[in-house]
């Protein structure tokens, strides 16, 4: 069974009069409990390949051409209604900026108990320990007292350690994580990965790691796809694309263009 596939899959921006092409021809198939990384410097296309996804292109971007399945379903194609009842759901959305996704005003547990509600769950003592038992899997200490506190009294690993229960919560068959560790220091990366690494085996969840760091593409995922410009110029399993990469890559965390 594929949770994902692209076929062909091309993004353009409308300028004006004129189109641009963002992404272009990019396919790919993705299987329940995989992770498939994207990876390539800033620019390449990666985060809007995630958005396609998701939904969430900014205005002016279309998908242009190509098939874009969700288990068999047309994400472009399928009616509105059948489309939100999927995002936030079977499809969750990490998003690279922890500090400015959480809603400023609201508390920690309001925010993760609306998030309980629009997916399904009615009673609110059930809710209440839905909540505390997903904090806790996202390894946040002190839950009880994390509810009554606001995104701006928290760490940004952990505004992204809520962010990643969310995205869990609804046991999603697919979840995108949008450089997820780009906003945080480095000393924060390697626990958020583990982190994920360890949702994703608990739930079966196929993950789509978009990133520009190799090391954590390659400690992550077991499939890369290497963007460049729009396209798609390598792919295989990530030891061995990173490892000894034909195409020149340039790593984010070294700053060095790889041979």
């Amino acid at each position: 069974m594929t949770v994902l596939q692209a076929r062909d899959l091309s993004v353009a921006a409308r300028l004006g009069d004129a189109v641009v092409p963002v992404i272009r021809a990019l396919s790919f198939d993705l299987a329940p409990g995989k992770i498939l990384g994207l990876v390539g410097e800033s620019g390449a296309g990666k985060s809007m390949v995630g958005r396609a996804i998701a939904q969430l292109l900014p205005p002016g971007f279309e998908i242009a051409a190509g098939s874009l399945l969700f288990e068999g379903e047309s994400l472009p194609g399928m009616a509105q209604a059948r489309r939100r009842a999927l995002l936030g759901r079977a499809i969750a959305f990490i998003p690279q900026a922890p500090m400015s996704s959480l809603n400023p005003v609201m508390s920690i547990g309001r925010q993760l108990d609306e998030h309980l509600v629009r997916i399904g769950h009615r009673d609110r003592q059930e809710r209440h320990e839905r909540t505390l038992a997903m904090l806790a899997a996202a390894r946040l200490p002190h839950a009880g007292d994390l509810l009554q506190q606001y995104p701006h009294q928290l760490s940004g690993g952990m505004c992204q350690r809520v962010l990643i229960a969310m995205a869990f919560a609804s046991n999603p068959r697919l979840v995108i994580a949008d450089e997820p560790t780009t906003a945080l220091d480095v000393t924060m990366h390697p626990p958020i990965i583990r982190l994920i690494a360890d949702m994703q085996r608990q739930h079966g969840t196929a993950v789509i790691f978009i990133t520009h760091d190799l090391r954590l593409a390659a400690q992550l995922c077991d499939d890369v796809i290497v963007m460049y410009a729009g396209r798609a110029v390598e792919r295989g399993p990530a030891r061995s694309v990173l490892s000894a990469p034909p195409t020149p890559i340039r790593d984010a965390s070294s700053s060095r263009t790889r041979p």
